[in-house]
């Protein structure tokens, strides 16, 4: 089946975008909500349940990604029994893990109280709220959450997306309901893992309507089989570190500073998380169709698209760090008053944090789509140590600063070795270190749009008394116009930049015309 590539890829963002705000704005009220209604703790403890169970469902890691790559070349050939086969040995595997996840749930119960700085809310069994959280955690594993794979392989992604904002809808609509009107954080959260199951149903139904014939039955062959164990595991090892960054964060400040401290984190990075969930669509949208194209098409023209990809997801990206830097404090304030506000260095490093992040998700469409993640499997056990251990120290010395500095400090010592595969191993073009000077000329543009725009944004606001309103209008207004036109002064000394920029600049032209 031939795959319309770009089709499918606006039709995946245009959804995409849709889902991804409503899952950004629901939740912000939501938890602006809980904690005006409930109180800080209780987001706090919210958040520590979703960092436990992420980092046991570290089991998982791995094997969607491992059987969506096997499955980009059979649909590529209309290899019908193969996808079978592959999602028959998916589903048994799914069945395992959330077995698995479940038993070191369970396991993990009398060590509850001991992650946990402080008391938790009187009127609060931690015993049975986890236990709900763990449930919904593992519904997804018996039930059908290994046919999307079919839906990621053929880059349906808008179907997904469809389903997951009427079930965002559903479930942040009655939990704000069953909020004000009981104001009992268990009728809230029991409403989480009934809303699993219904977008379980609801995905299976779009599988079978679109994909009928697809049911899993047959085995893979050997060779397909050794493939598939070799990237499972190198997959779960390399991904490990990305797992484990804000889920350790959280878990350890628990441990240090208490509930109220995981919540005041974890607004912050709610932000941070709002904006890579938002350009997350950029990335789910092209996956896999690159996946597709790696499969059909020379490296030498993947190289192209990954330089042009790179180029312009770094120019959104910076672009969203500088508002970051500018606007974070004043909606902080606005959101959940001083009180609940770190000073402005901790919000330097988170906006670094975030741009750090981004700076290696197209590397890592690539990496994902020429299946090399045993090549790498180190960069993430080094990465997932170096992180632990400087949380553990840093964050006794110097609190929340030590802890995202340690997150920092991690992730960039092993940025630059983890990059290298894609080059050295697919494209093998010798444009390593090309690549390297790119990243060094993003970031310091970036960081010099960001302090300048910064510095004037401050200027302006505090010569002028103005409202809230007006305060937040001109803040906006100039973070549009200085980094995108510093930006567009800096990129185009490069000759392939300016061409990417003359050529968007006559796109949009010709649509003005």
């Amino acid at each position: 089946m031939k795959i319309e590539r770009t089709k499918n890829t606006i039709r995946n963002t245009k959804w995409g975008v849709s889902q991804k705000i409503v899952s950004i704005l629901c939740p912000f009220f939501l938890r602006t909500a809980l904690i005006y209604v409930l109180g800080a703790e209780y987001a706090g403890l919210s958040s520590l349940f979703t960092s436990i169970l992420s980092i046991l469902s570290l089991t998982e890691l791995g094997f969607s990604n491992a059987i969506v790559y096997n499955m980009y070349k059979p649909v590529a050939e209309d290899d019908e029994d193969k996808i079978c086969a592959l999602l028959n040995i998916y589903r048994r595997a799914y069945l395992i893990i959330g077995w698995v996840i479940l038993a070191l749930g369970v396991i993990l119960i009398p060590v509850l109280p001991y992650l946990i700085s402080g008391d938790v809310p009187a009127d609060t069994n931690l015993y049975i709220l986890y236990l709900v959280y763990l449930i919904n955690t593992v519904i997804s594993y018996f039930l059908f959450g290994y046919k999307m794979a079919i839906l990621s392989a053929y880059q349906r992604e808008d179907v997904i997306s469809k389903n997951t904002l009427l079930y965002n809808v559903i479930l942040y609509g009655l939990q704000f309901v069953v909020l004000f009107a009981f104001r009992n954080y268990y009728a809230y959260a029991i409403i989480i893992p009934l809303a699993t199951v219904f977008l379980n149903l609801l995905n299976n139904r779009a599988v079978k309507k679109m994909f009928p014939n697809y049911k899993p039955a047959g085995e893979i062959d050997s060779d397909t089989k050794a493939n598939l164990k070799k990237s499972i595991l190198g997959i779960m090892i390399w991904k490990v570190g990305a797992a484990t960054r804000n889920t350790l964060d959280s878990i350890v400040i628990s441990m240090y500073l208490g509930l109220v401290a995981v919540a005041m984190y974890n607004n912050y990075f709610y932000i941070i998380n709002g904006v890579i969930t938002f350009l997350g669509v950029i990335i789910t949208s092209i996956t896999a169709g690159v996946g597709n194209k790696v499969a059909t098409e020379s490296p030498e023209n993947n190289y192209k698209d990954f330089h042009k990809f790179h180029f312009y997801y770094m120019w959104i990206s910076g672009w969203c760090a500088v508002c970051m830097m500018c606007l974070y404090q004043p909606f902080m304030s606005l959101w959940m008053g001083e009180k609940m506000m770190f000073p402005d260095y901790i919000m330097f490093m988170f906006c670094y944090y975030f741009i750090m992040l981004k700076q290696g998700d197209i590397n890592y469409v690539y990496y994902q789509a020429t299946g090399l993640w045993w090549e790498g499997k180190m960069r993430s056990i080094i990465e997932t140590v170096l992180n632990l251990i400087l949380n553990l120290i840093l964050g006794k010395y110097f609190g929340v600063a030590g802890i995202i500095a340690a997150t920092i400090i991690s992730f960039t010592c092993i940025y630059f070795y983890g990059s290298k595969f894609v080059f050295t191993k697919y494209f093998k073009n010798g444009r390593l270190m090309s690549f390297y000077v790119d990243n060094c000329i993003y970031l310091g543009t970036i960081a010099g749009a960001g302090i300048i725009t910064f510095i004037i944004t401050k200027a302006i606001t505090n010569a002028i008394d103005f409202n809230i309103i007006g305060e937040s209008s001109i803040v906006l207004i100039l973070c549009v116009l200085i980094p995108n036109i510093i930006f567009a002064v800096v990129y185009s000394v490069g000759k392939q930049q300016r061409c990417y920029i003359r050529g968007v600049y006559n796109k949009l032209l010709r649509k003005s015309n």
